[in-house]
C-alpha cells in the first residue's frame, strides 16, 4: 500500500513541511516519486519518518539523525554503533524526562495552591519576593 505526504502527515501526527524538510536533508532515503514527481510513502517510509520524529522530539541534532540513518543503510556491521547512539539517546531523554517531571510538580503544587485559594475564598499567598526573587509561601 502506498500513501500521500498528506495521509504520513495524518497517520504520524507530523506536518507535510517537516515530512518534505527530512526528505530533502535524506532522513527518508525510500521514499519514492511518481511520475509527477509527487512523493509516494510505503509502511518503511512511515517507520522511517517515525524514527526520525521520535528523535528530533527528543532532540537529537539532525547530523546526528542522519549519521544514524546512514548507519542503518550499512547493515549489521553497524549494529554496535547503532546500540551506543540509542543508548546514549535513552540516557539523554531519560534525564529530559527527570526535567520536565520536576517541573510537572512544581506546576501541580501551583495548581493545588490557587485551588485552594478559589474554594476557600482566601488570599493569595503565593507570590516572588521582590527582595530575593524567589518565591515565598506560608502555605508549603
Amino acid at each position: 500500500m502506498t500513501y500521500t505526504i498528506q495521509e504520513v502527515s495524518q497517520k504520524v501526527n507530523v506536518s507535510t513541511y517537516s515530512i518534505r524538510y527530512y526528505d530533502d536533508h535524506g532522513l527518508l532515503p525510500t521514499v519514492k516519486r511518481d511520475e509527477n514527481n509527487n512523493r509516494v510513502f510505503d509502511d518503511v517510509d512511515i517507520e522511517w519518518v517515525e524514527i526520525v520524529t521520535c528523535l528530533r522530539a527528543t532532540e537529537m541534532p539532525l547530523a546526528k539523525i542522519k549519521h544514524y540513518i546512514e548507519l542503518c543503510l550499512e547493515g549489521d556491521k553497524s549494529v554496535p554503533e547503532r546500540y551506543r547512539i540509542m543508548v546514549e539517546q535513552q540516557r539523554e531523554t531519560m534525564a529530559q524526562a527527570e526535567k520536565v517531571q520536576a517541573h510537572l510538580r512544581l506546576i501541580n503544587k501551583k495548581v493545588d495552591h490557587y485551588a485552594n485559594v478559589l474554594i476557600n475564598n482566601k488570599p493569595d499567598t503565593l507570590m516572588p519576593s521582590k527582595q530575593s526573587g524567589k518565591i515565598y509561601t506560608q502555605d508549603f
